[in-house]
């Protein structure tokens, strides 16, 4: 397998150049708005019009194409010799909060890490992306490339769900996110969605005459816990399920019976159902927990306001042993894992392309009030990605 000449490799102050300009750039999902924080800190454009700008800078024809009102992915395509692989490469343009950290969107660089809101999920993988791309487009690669810089990864996805309604499916895929430069074939799905219980309220000082919507969400949560211990799925690699309550909001008042109960809850699928097939298990169990209950409660289980599919790419798919190929070409042990979190490639592996997760950095810093990423890792895969398209 070709590689690349040591002159010709990645530089650490191009990556440091390229990921700065973009973690000075505010980019926190609207999902998160605050009144109290300046309103361009939300939402993708400004950075969108960034990295098409960059592109088209570098001879790279990239669009802007809204997904929602102000809210564009960028696509940007380097085409391939007749006949080529097609191969689509995705990172996210959006991140989280920003609450517990001080200067977020002013980059600065210690010993050989950069560090700021965004600086590993996902703009690491952004600039891992196009500084690839620009290397090919100097060089030529021997694939039909696709590049997407979506919106809205963090919350409900629409970004690469408008991608992949849009466009056909590729060959092979990558989605860009932490994995420290390991190759990760499957991930959990989450889906998440509320329980309403619907009691009687009364006055506190004769509970008997109410229904105690705590005391019957408490029955419910207990009730579920037994279900998922003895519904014993489970993947080889992936493990268990998780069913989780991260939310309860109950009560009315000090002296009141709780009318009412809203029960928040994650759950963390496997690749052997989709997100409607793991939701109506769990409606089920709950609708016939509702209907034995003594307390007579209303329980609604509503639909889920969050459904990421989960994924599994299978260990001999052509994308795995060609970025294998790149990663040891580069002087990276191939590493191919599983991961419990999800990313945008579970939706292209779910419309026909076999996409993996791959990318500088560690996930453990995503999110985290001291985000960084160690440029030279980035400037690494930046090297492995030109190698995996020039030898497809």
């Amino acid at each position: 397998m070709d590689t690349l000449p040591t002159t010709d490799r990645m530089t650490r102050e191009a990556v440091a150049e390229l990921l700065a300009a973009m973690v000075e750039i505010p980019s926190i999902n609207p999902f998160f708005t605050r009144q109290d924080r300046p309103a361009e800190w939300f939402g993708e454009a400004r950075l969108a019009h960034f990295i098409a700008d960059w592109l088209n800078a570098e001879g790279i024809e990239a669009r802007l194409e809204d997904v929602m009102p102000g809210r564009p992915n960028v696509v940007a395509r380097l085409p391939g010799p007749p006949g080529a692989p097609t191969m689509v490469w995705e990172g996210h343009m959006d991140t989280v909060q920003v609450e517990g950290m001080q200067a977020p969107f002013t980059p600065r660089i210690e010993g050989g890490k950069l560090y700021g809101r965004g600086a590993v999920d996902d703009k690491a993988c952004l600039a891992m992306f196009m500084l690839a791309m620009r290397a090919l487009k100097r060089r030529g690669g021997a694939c039909d490339l696709t590049f997407v810089a979506a919106v809205d990864e963090e919350v409900t996805f629409r970004g690469v769900l408008h991608h992949v309604e849009n466009y056909p499916r590729y060959d092979l895929g990558i989605a860009g996110e932490p994995t420290s430069l390991a190759v990760v074939r499957a991930c959990k799905g989450v889906i998440r969605f509320v329980v309403d219980v619907n009691g009687r309220g009364t006055h506190a000082s004769t509970p008997e005459e109410g229904i105690d919507a705590l005391l019957v969400s408490a029955d419910l949560l207990k009730h579920l816990d037994g279900y998922m211990h003895k519904a014993g799925r489970a993947h080889p690699e992936l493990g268990r399920r998780t069913l989780t309550c991260t939310l309860m909001t109950a009560g009315e008042g000090a002296n009141t019976v709780p009318a009412h109960a809203t029960l928040t809850f994650d759950f963390r699928t496997l690749p052997d159902q989709t997100g409607d097939e793991a939701w109506e298990e769990i409606a089920a169990v709950v609708n016939a927990f509702a209907e034995h209950h003594p307390a007579n409660a209303d329980i609604v289980v509503n639909r889920p306001f969050i459904d990421s599919v989960s994924m599994e790419v299978p260990e001999d798919a052509p994308i795995i042993g060609a970025l294998s190929r790149a990663l040891d070409a580069n002087g990276v042990q191939p590493s191919v894992v599983v991961a419990p979190f999800g990313s945008d490639a579970t939706k292209f592996t779910r419309t026909g392309t076999p996409t993996v997760v791959f990318g500088p950095g560690r996930i453990e810093e995503a999110h985290s009030n001291n985000e960084h990423v160690d440029l030279d890792e980035v400037a690494r895969a930046a090297d492995v990605l030109v190698t995996l398209a020039q030898n497809l």
